[in-house]
C-alpha cells in the first residue's frame, strides 16, 4: 500500500493500461515502445509512469529501458468529447546491446 498521493507500486500492464499507453503514443514517430509495468496516480485524472522497451529507428538502431509517462484527465459527463491521454515525457534510462 502507498500513501494518497503517491504513485502505486510497479505491475504487469493489463489490457486496460494498453488502451490509455496507445492512446497516448499513436501518433509518436522515430521510434517502438513495448511497455511492460506501470505505476499511477490520481491527480485531476491518472497519470502513468510506463517502463518500456524502446528501439530507435537511428543509424545504429538503438534498444533502451524508458519510462514513458502519460496522463489521463477524468471525463465529466457533461463533456461530449472524450479527453485523449497525453504523453507527458520520455525518458531514456539505460541503454542495452541486443
Amino acid at each position: 500500500m502507498c500513501c494518497p498521493g503517491n504513485f502505486t507500486y510497479y505491475r504487469d500492464v493489463n489490457c486496460k493500461d494498453l488502451a490509455i499507453f496507445h492512446e497516448a503514443t499513436r501518433e509518436l514517430r522515430g521510434a517502438t515502445y513495448k511497455p511492460y509495468l506501470v505505476a499511477t496516480q490520481e491527480a485531476r485524472g491518472i497519470n502513468f509512469h510506463f517502463i518500456c522497451n524502446s528501439f530507435t529507428m537511428t543509424r545504429p538502431p538503438q534498444n533502451a529501458i524508458t519510462m514513458v509517462s502519460i496522463f489521463k484527465p477524468f471525463c465529466k459527463d457533461s463533456e461530449k468529447e472524450k479527453v485523449r491521454a497525453v504523453v507527458t515525457n520520455i525518458c531514456k534510462m539505460g541503454c542495452y546491446k541486443g
